[in-house]
């Protein structure tokens, strides 16, 4: 316990003075603020484009809705955000490994299980944070903006939760790969092609519901789904790459 609240304060400590919490959350602003205006104007700078203002192609556009303006930010969440969150946190044990900064810890007894739960609580507990409230900006925003085919703010929440949990096993992916990898660019780069292919294998029925993107698919339906099998798959997966991250962090020669 001394180790977890010793490395958690010094995690919240880096996070603010390398600027983690500030990059993250202005990632998940960014696009919370951007996506409805952008769909909003889409139309028209479609039109002007196309047809130099001579012609209506609003039939060939989908619906544009409160739903699509947050449709669009969890597209976003995944395929930019998402990418921001790995390459933020991709160096966050294998920079302590190479640079030494275990030496002092180890020596004094620390233990590695207080060390990687420090960093996954912290990220995940930020992450959590801002992805619920990007989700509510982004509500709030899409309303204001785009009518017709409202969203429950309920339904906003659920999302929010699933997305939580989708980024909970990234960072726990990522805390293993780093903690057998020692250049954090290459963990960042190995996680990111995982992540994206893992999406192909939604389309296997078989093993769909396993795939962690499942969450991020059923997010964007802003309606109760069955992802029971999906949540607990991914939470077991989680546990399993934590425990192999202590183990492996235990075995870390760090002279």
């Amino acid at each position: 316990m001394a180790t977890f609240k010793a490395y958690f304060k010094k995690e919240i400590l880096e996070s603010k003075t390398q600027y983690k919490y500030i990059i993250l959350a202005v990632s998940f602003l960014f696009f919370a603020i951007s996506d409805p205006i952008m769909v909003k104007l889409l139309p028209e700078i479609l039109k002007s484009q196309l047809t130099k203002g001579s012609a209506d192609i609003s039939a060939l556009l989908p619906p544009i809705t409160q739903l699509t303006g947050m449709q669009n930010y969890i597209k976003d969440l995944f395929q930019i955000v998402t990418l921001v969150i790995i390459f933020t946190t991709c160096g966050s044990l294998s920079d302590e490994i190479t640079t030494g900064k275990l030496i002092f810890p180890y020596s004094k007894g620390s233990l590695p299980t207080g060390i990687v739960l420090a960093k996954l609580i912290n990220y995940t507990l930020a992450l959590s944070i801002f992805t619920f409230i990007g989700f509510s900006v982004n509500y709030y925003y899409s309303g204001l903006l785009l009518k017709g085919n409202p969203v429950a703010f309920s339904s906003v929440l659920s999302s929010a939760s699933l997305l939580s949990i989708y980024y909970f096993f990234i960072i726990t992916l990522v805390l293993f790969c780093s903690s057998i990898i020692q250049k954090g660019v290459i963990t960042g780069i190995i996680v990111l092609v995982v992540n994206y292919f893992s999406v192909a294998f939604t389309g296997i029925k078989s093993i769909s519901k396993f795939i962690p993107y499942n969450l991020v698919d059923g997010a964007t339906q802003f309606e109760y789904i069955n992802l029971t099998t999906t949540i607990t798959s991914v939470i077991i997966l989680s546990i399993i790459l934590i425990l192999l991250t202590v183990r492996r962090m235990n075995k870390v020669n760090v002279v």
